[in-house]
């Protein structure tokens, strides 16, 4: 009877023994087991949306990031240039007013016409004594012999300075008359006859020339 006593007490120790051994050793596969019987994380659908859980592996904005990387790759193509326009070419000739008498007809108004002539003396040098746009008026000095200064040596100076002391210079009036969106330049003389020959034909003439090489320029 003791025997069988002293041998159950042997076994209950045995069996506490073992149970405390397998206490330092968890089993790993039931903590596997157990992993995976845990119900899957429900989401509410607006985080679902924004969730990076619900992104697929093939996320549909990757073909977006290539072709920005194919758009930026690609070399930018500057729009074709137009050719500028040419400013509109005035119109400007000698014609014969009804007496007969020569004139310099300008296509473009009195304002416009006014700036050309005013361009054309100071191009050439002509002394302008008076002006007058209200009256479209220019009084000036001519003289048609006037030799200008080419290569601006001393002597040259010299010789332009005398010169102009003995000079030829008559007093002429350009008088500007608008007609029609043209403009007409009389020169009248020092009695105040339309000029019809002579120095004064020949500063229309001058005038005439400059402007349409100035046009010729644009």
């Amino acid at each position: 009877m003791k025997f069988k006593l002293c041998l159950l007490v042997i076994t209950l120790v045995n069996l506490a023994a073992c149970s405390y051994v397998k206490s330092l050793f968890p089993d790993k596969e039931k903590d596997y087991q157990y992993t995976t019987e845990i119900p899957p994380l429900n989401l509410p659908p607006d985080l679902r949306e924004n969730s990076f859980l619900s992104t697929p592996a093939n996320d549909s904005t990757t073909p977006d990031v290539e072709t920005s990387s194919t758009a930026e790759s690609a070399p930018a193509v500057s729009p074709e240039k137009k050719p500028e326009a040419k400013p509109e070419l005035i119109k400007v000739e000698l014609v014969k007013s009804g007496t007969g008498a020569d004139q310099l007809q300008i296509g473009a108004p009195l304002a416009n016409a006014w700036r050309i002539v005013g361009k054309a003396l100071s191009r050439n040098s002509i002394e302008v004594t008076k002006r007058d746009q209200d009256e479209g008026l220019f009084q000036v000095e001519y003289d048609p012999d006037e030799q200008k200064v080419e290569d601006g040596s001393l002597w040259d100076e010299v010789v332009f300075i005398f010169g102009g002391l003995q000079g030829n210079e008559k007093a002429y009036e350009l008088k500007l008359v608008e007609n029609n969106q043209h403009t007409n330049v009389i020169i009248l003389d020092e009695e105040r006859q339309p000029v019809s020959e002579g120095p004064g034909l020949k500063l229309m003439t001058l005038l005439h020339d400059t402007i349409k090489a100035d046009q010729a320029g644009k």
